[in-house]
């Protein structure tokens, strides 16, 4: 009974792998490849940089803070309204 079950494991193991290589293949065979290449390559991106674009507005927020207190430092003598 265990070979049996490991049997069927294994088919279907290879089936999958068959099945998904055969899907990759279609995608790559047929003439928009540059579509499904550039997606997968964003989204190996966001896999390892899950929060870029988050950390780009942080950075983009501090570096006008920043600006803002060079400004309020280089101004402290105006009169305040």
């Amino acid at each position: 009974m265990d070979i049996e079950n490991a049997a069927l494991v294994v088919c279907i193991t290879v089936f999958a792998v068959i099945g998904i290589n055969a899907a990759i293949y279609a995608m790559v065979s047929r003439g928009g490849t540059v579509g499904q290449i550039e997606l997968m390559r964003r989204a190996a991106q966001r896999l390892r940089q899950p929060w870029e674009p988050e950390d780009q507005a942080l950075q983009e927020l501090s570096e006008h803070v920043a600006k803002l207190k060079r400004w309020k430092e280089e101004n402290k003598d105006l009169p305040e309204d």
